[in-house]
C-alpha cells in the first residue's frame, strides 16, 4: 500500500437500462447486478439487490432505477482501483442475459479519482455508457 494511502469510498448512484433484453411484447426485464472493487490487491463483491430481482423496462420513461446510493466500497485505497460491474436479466426459458460487463481502472494521484462518474462526462466515448446500460456511481474520500 501507498504510503499516503486513506480512505476512500465507492457509491453506486443509479443505473439506466437501453435493451432490456426481452422480446418486444415484453416490457420489462427482471435484473440482478453484482460489482467487484480491486484497491490495495483485495477484491469486494456485492451482489444486489441482495434478495429477489429489479423489474426494469427499457422505455425511456421507466428504464432507470435512480436513487439508489449502494455503498459498493468504503476503505483504503492503494495505488490503483479497479471499478467493476456486472449485470443478468434473468429468464426462466431461456439461459439468462448477460449485459456488457463494466471495467474502469483508476491509477496516479488518488484525488484524481474523486468525484462523480458517468455517461455524460467525458463525451461520446464515455465509459460508462455502454451498449446496453448506463450506470452512475461517487468515488469520495471516507
Amino acid at each position: 500500500m501507498s504510503e499516503n494511502a486513506g480512505q476512500i469510498r465507492v457509491i453506486l448512484r443509479w443505473i439506466q437500462i437501453k435493451d432490456n433484453k426481452e422480446a418486444m411484447w415484453d416490457d420489462e426485464g427482471e435484473f440482478q447486478f453484482r460489482s467487484k472493487v480491486t484497491t490495495d490487491g483485495q477484491s469486494h463483491e456485492l451482489k444486489f439487490p441482495e434478495q429477489g430481482y429489479w423489474s426494469i423496462s427499457d422505455h425511456p420513461r421507466r428504464n432507470k432505477v435512480d436513487k439508489i446510493d449502494k455503498v459498493l466500497f468504503e476503505g483504503p485505497h492503494g495505488d490503483d482501483l479497479v471499478v467493476e460491474l456486472f449485470g443478468t436479466e434473468l429468464d426462466d426459458l431461456t439461459p439468462n442475459d448477460e449485459l456488457e460487463d463494466y471495467r474502469r481502472t483508476y491509477s496516479g494521484d488518488p484525488t484524481s479519482w474523486i468525484g462523480r462518474h458517468q455517461p455524460t462526462d467525458e463525451g461520446s466515448g464515455d465509459p460508462e455508457n455502454l451498449s446496453d446500460w448506463r450506470v452512475c456511481y461517487d468515488i469520495e474520500l471516507a
